[in-house]
């Protein structure tokens, strides 16, 4: 029998041409496909693993089979059907496996291991391919059957090698490149085949069984399909390429232009996938496989859609965690956001919302908050109201500059008698509140000692020494009130009233004074609405010439009826005005009102007087007091020649150099200047010799005990004596009897008002006043 050694037969050149064609269409499907099957386990993954692996299979399986057709001694061969489906398999599975192997973890051992799955697998189909053949025996050489395979495992290296190892599995290659690439494993494996039928010797057997035989036209027809096939399927793959290499620019684009990092791990924790701005995040840090190797607080099994914080060194991170299904595969999404800044911002916010921008104490909100808690926890607590006296007349003086330096000046002092367990808290321009809590709150008198004696010395602003004096009130919970607002206010009001007593005094909140603060309270909130509603009104007391028997002028008093709580003294709602800052409203009006007044009374005809109108010490103390009042009374029209301003005797002894320099301009308008309640102050006569003052007005208290104390004629008599040696007029107020008038006339007493000639006076009945009364001069009435 003549054996056929196959690599002594003519081939069909264009067949054999055809087949190393297919071999290296083949392997540049596969270098194309091997990209889509790295990086992961998912199900895409998986189908692409499924998809390049049979296109790889096939497209060998095809050169084998075109090649075999080739061989022009096998053209009259039959083949078994059945063999030669079944020699697709080993190609196609050791293909398949091969990619899924080394897609899962790249390393060398897995690339050996890899290389000789798909190298098996494409040697198997070959050989089993070749049994195919019918009516023939099969003898192979040892050693050219080694050198097959070793040519398989050496092609299915080099594939795999560039297909998953080089560059070319993470950046794009030009196609020259892969042409030559694809050129060189078409011929690895025509060359592989050539080996394979090298080994082989031929030998007719006419007896041979045969299996569901297909005709060598037939199977031409078979590869040609298959080869058709190959090339639609890499249609599909480079239209789906293109499409995913959209898809992934477009979301590779959005990723990479975000300022937040994004990672796409494993379940746990191990990275697949990392933009720049993570590499940022970390810069100068190692690279880690997985997740929370980073840092310390980063954690795969944080929970899904909530943000948690972690702060690293330099910065504070915002990490939130998706999960993201894919078929069985379970893969997690994170964004970590840089928020140092935000929270830094945050922070500060709700530190300013919380603290006093001046003093950087906690505030009112803070204070309510902390004894709300209190309140809710049923926790003792102590509240120490500490206000400092006098504080408008002296931020009117200092300035805003001024004041805000003495008042930090008075904090930081405070900030000295504060134990650790207490809290200091800024509430208003000039008040504090010390909480005290569970057993200290016992403590509370003593600690308004303690901050009485720490600014009890001189302070010094900008080279002005002064000496200030505080008020405090305590209020407690429980036993005082269950709210914060109330124990606030009790503590003030309490203060309030120990103001009252005297400076540097400290008073608890008592259950008897409930009432009294509660109507301060009441008249303290309707004080905000008295000018808008026209519920304060002007009356006016008449002062009397003595010498020329004859009136004087008036004096302008300021009076309040409310709808609901009904007449209100000036004595009780003036310090409350003061305090909260609304005299200066009041005391603009008071002003303005007036000079209307004045004017209106001069249309009816009756002859010019003098109008006396109070002035607060806060409102004198306002830099822009002189020029407010040039304006009211170049709106209003009233002659500055017949209006009196009565500055009280603390106010213009205060701060002599800046009172000076507003009297002397009051002075030079023609404005007339009183200095009303002397007596009760602490002037010395080199003082008032220095001041531009026309009238002393003595208080109504130096009269009221002329008779029964027997020094008190002298005190009287020695200010009468005083006022005249430094060339002033004097007015006595409070004048209610005839012995009182008829004693000031025998002193020399220049100028008297009280109830002895007339009650105040509204508007209207100032005209018919003056009008009607012809003299005042008639003793013996009581």
């Amino acid at each position: 029998m003549e054996q056929i050694s196959t690599h002594t037969t003519s081939h069909n050149g264009f067949l054999m041409i055809l087949a190393f064609l297919i071999a290296s269409v083949s392997a540049l499907m596969a270098l194309e496909l091997a990209k889509r099957v790295t990086g992961g386990v998912t199900t895409s993954h998986r189908t692409w693993i499924l998809f390049g692996g049979t296109t790889l299979g096939l497209g060998i399986w095809s050169m084998h089979f075109v090649a075999m057709l080739g061989h022009s001694s096998l053209h009259e061969s039959t083949y078994s059907i059945w063999l030669i489906i079944g020699s697709m398999i080993p190609a196609i599975a050791g293909c398949i496996l091969s990619f899924g192997l080394i897609s899962r973890k790249t390393t060398w051992m897995t690339l050996l291991q890899s290389s000789g799955l798909m190298g098996f697998g494409i040697v198997s189909m070959h050989y089993i391919g070749m049994t195919a053949i019918q009516s023939v025996q099969l003898d192979f050489d040892p050693l050219w059957v080694l050198i097959s395979i070793g040519i398989a495992w050496g092609a299915s290296f080099l594939a795999l090698r560039v297909g998953f190892f080089s560059s070319y599995a993470t950046a794009r290659t030009s196609l020259p490149v892969k042409l030559m690439f694809s050129l060189l494993m078409g011929t690895a494996i025509f060359s592989m085949h050539l080996a394979g039928m090298r080994a082989t010797t031929i030998i007719p057997d006419a007896s041979a069984a045969k299996q569901v035989p297909i005709d060598p036209t037939l199977l031409a027809w078979l590869v040609t399909s298959i080869v058709f096939l190959l090339f639609g399927m890499y249609f599909i793959a480079y239209t789906l390429e293109r499409q995913i290499q959209k898809r992934d620019l477009f979301q590779t684009t959005i990723l990479e232009s975000t300022t937040d990092a994004v990672v796409t791990t494993t379940s746990d924790g191990e990275i697949q996938y990392q933009n720049q701005a993570f590499a940022h995040l970390f810069e100068g840090c190692a690279t880690e496989p997985f997740f929370q190797d980073y840092h310390p607080l980063l954690s795969a099994q944080q929970p899904f859609y909530q943000p948690v914080q972690i702060d690293t060194n330099h910065r504070t991170l915002e990490v939130t965690s998706y999960p993201l299904q894919d078929g069985s595969n379970n893969q997690v999404l994170w964004f970590i956001r840089d928020v140092t800044e935000a929270v830094a911002s945050q922070r500060l916010i709700e530190h300013m919302a919380f603290h006093d921008a001046l003093t950087d104490l906690p505030n009112r909100h803070k204070l309510d908050a902390i004894l709300k808690e209190c309140i809710s926890q049923e926790r003792s607590v102590a509240c120490l109201y500490i206000d400092v006296n006098r504080w408008r007349f002296l931020s009117d003086i200092l300035g805003h500059h001024g004041a805000d330096e003495l008042i930090m000046q008075v904090a930081d002092r405070l900030k000295h008698t504060i134990h650790p367990d207490d809290v200091l808290t800024r509430i208003g321009p000039s008040e504090f509140v010390i909480l005290l809590f569970a057993q200290r709150s016992s403590l509370a008198h003593q600690k308004a000692e303690k901050c009485i004696k720490a600014i009890s010395s001189s302070f010094d602003v900008d080279g002005t020494t002064l000496e200030l004096t505080m008020s405090a009130g305590i209020s407690h919970f429980p036993k005082d009130s269950a709210s914060s607002e109330e124990l606030i206010q009790f503590s003030r009001l309490a203060a309030d009233e120990s103001r009252q007593d005297g400076e540097n005094n400290i008073k608890l909140f008592e259950e008897s004074s409930r009432p009294q603060l509660l109507r301060n309270m009441e008249i303290e909130k309707a004080l905000v609405t008295a000018l808008s509603n026209d519920e304060l009104t002007l009356v006016y007391q008449p002062k009397i010439d003595l010498k020329r028997n004859r009136l004087e002028g008036v004096e302008a008093l300021l009076r309040w009826q409310h709808p609901q709580i009904g007449k209100i003294a000036p004595s009780d709602f003036i310090p409350i005005a003061e305090n909260t800052g609304l005299i200066h409203s009041i005391g603009h009006w008071v002003i303005r009102e007036g000079c209307r007044t004045w004017v209106r009374w001069q249309r009816t005809g009756i002859r010019p007087f003098t109008l006396s109108l109070n002035v607060s010490p806060l409102q004198f103390a306002r830099e822009d007091f002189v020029d407010t009042l040039q304006s009211i009374l170049l709106e209003t029209g009233m002659d500055p020649m017949y209006l009196e301003l009565e500055v009280t005797e603390s106010s213009m002894l205060s701060y002599e150099a800046s009172t000076r320099e507003k009297l002397t301009q009051l002075h030079q308008l023609g404005i007339l200047i009183s200095l009303d309640d002397f007596g009760t102050g602490y002037s010395s006569f080199s003082q008032l010799r220095e001041l531009p003052v026309q009238v002393l007005k003595i208080d109504r208290s130096f009269i009221e005990n002329l008779f029964t104390d027997r020094n008190q004629e002298a005190i009287v008599r020695s200010m009468i004596q005083l006022g005249h040696n430094l060339g002033m007029k004097v007015l006595m107020e409070g004048v209610e009897t005839s012995a009182q008038l008829e004693w000031l006339l025998k002193e020399s007493c220049d100028f008297v008002q009280g109830y002895y000639f007339s009650r105040p006076l509204a508007e209207t009945d100032v005209p018919l006043h003056v009008k009607e009364t012809t003299t005042y001069l008639e003793f013996g009435k009581h």
